[in-house]
């Protein structure tokens, strides 16, 4: 069985505290495989497993769960672990960990899940060019990558990410449609999807008449994919996709910019929705939420998206 690599996410966001609530899910997991959380942390629910400081020590271990520190991580951490009070310290915390958890899977392979980080804290810790786990992990690996959201009856996958609304239209007109293409059709999660492409303006442009680029750009996209063997329809009016109907007749859906998609998917979905990443030779996930800095420390972090990426890395 493939390892589980966890970077540890912002150590004063939640991503610990559902950590912690889910390390029953984890023990059970970690009994077949080996189950790596990368983190500075040093809580006392989980002083059981032993902690691996030394990278040359994991290439020997075959399961188990295991915490993986490095020194870089634990310098200076107890001045970053206050709960809801994040700092340029826990953005490159964060980050640090996330790039442990990389330098990682790449010595020792397996599957990624990533908790919770905050990129305006990883921008102000120095990182200038951080745009988010899923822009790094495709730099790392030269992989061209697209998120994909995944919950108990969606699945959407937004064609810009973190970009402003006014780049939108330059950036689909960037988009790798190769790419993406071939994430679709080597996805383990589905086969020979019928595919909904949302337009970008409203009523898909009615024919030119409001905004060109239905015309333009997107057309174009859908004939190449349907020349490959997909099966897709579209543009549609993106204000009846997420209808009943609809989500009824479409296994996938591809919306234009990351809120026309994911806004939808997260009030439907609520915490059920998984973060997953196509186009890498392994499987990335993450919890369809941030760090929740204002209810860190206080109870109520909900572990129900991060369970449900152990259970979909366990199912696949």
């Amino acid at each position: 069985m493939k390892p589980i690599i966890i970077s540890g996410g912002d150590p004063t966001g939640i991503g610990e505290e559902i950590f912690i609530d889910s390390i029953k899910e984890l023990q059970k997991l970690s009994k077949s495989r080996l189950v790596v959380f990368v983190s500075s942390m040093r809580n006392s629910k989980i002083s059981q497993f032993e902690p691996i400081e030394l990278e040359e020590k994991v290439k020997n271990l075959s399961k188990g769960l295991i915490l993986y520190r490095s020194k870089d991580l634990l310098k200076n951490r107890k001045y970053a672990n206050k709960p809801g009070k994040p700092s340029e310290l826990s953005g490159k915390i964060a980050y640090d960990s996330l790039q442990l958890a990389i330098k990682l899977q790449k010595k020792i392979g397996g599957n990624m899940i990533t908790l919770p980080l905050s990129k305006e804290w990883v921008i102000k810790a120095g990182i200038k060019n951080f745009v988010g786990h899923t822009e790094t992990l495709s730099k790392e690996y030269g992989k061209d990558t697209f998120m994909m959201m995944v919950g108990q009856n969606l699945r959407v996958i937004p064609l810009t990410t973190h970009i402003p609304i006014a780049k939108v239209s330059k950036f689909l007109k960037k988009l790798k449609i190769d790419s993406l293409i071939q994430s679709i059709k080597n996805n383990q999660m589905f086969h020979n999807p019928v595919i909904g492409f949302c337009g970008l303006n409203p009523h898909a442009g009615e024919n030119g008449k409001i905004g060109k680029e239905e015309i333009e750009i997107l057309i174009p996209y859908i004939t190449m994919m349907k020349k490959n063997g997909l099966k897709v329809e579209g543009p549609l009016a993106a204000d009846s996709v997420f209808t009943k109907h609809c989500m009824d007749k479409y296994n996938l859906i591809l919306s234009c910019y990351h809120d026309q998609g994911l806004i939808p998917f997260k009030a439907l979905e609520g915490l059920n929705g998984v973060n997953v990443t196509l186009g890498l030779n392994f499987i990335r996930v993450s919890p369809d939420h941030g760090t929740a800095f204002d209810i860190a420390g206080k109870g109520m972090a909900n572990s129900t998206s991060f369970q449900k990426c152990i259970k979909l890395l366990k199912d696949m």
